[in-house]
């Protein structure tokens, strides 16, 4: 069973806030970071990034109702 385009959509938000999170933590006191949140965080995007990459979508679900169409 696939997602819908607002479930893939969201996922490639929140990638996207996760990877702000990290640029922002990494570059937060120029030479200064928090090691263990950055690779944390990187780890985050990455799983996002393979999830969005190999996740099925399924272009059925009607919007807003999170189903298939009968």
């Amino acid at each position: 069973m696939g997602h819908s385009v607002e479930q893939f959509y969201k996922k490639a938000e929140v990638l996207h806030r996760k990877a702000l999170e990290l640029h922002r933590e990494r570059y937060r006191v120029q030479g200064s970071y928090d090691e263990i949140i950055c690779n944390s965080l990187l780890s985050d995007v990455r799983a996002l990034a393979l999830e969005i990459q190999h996740g099925l979508v399924d272009l059925d679900i009607d919007f807003g109702k999170g189903e298939n169409p009968q």
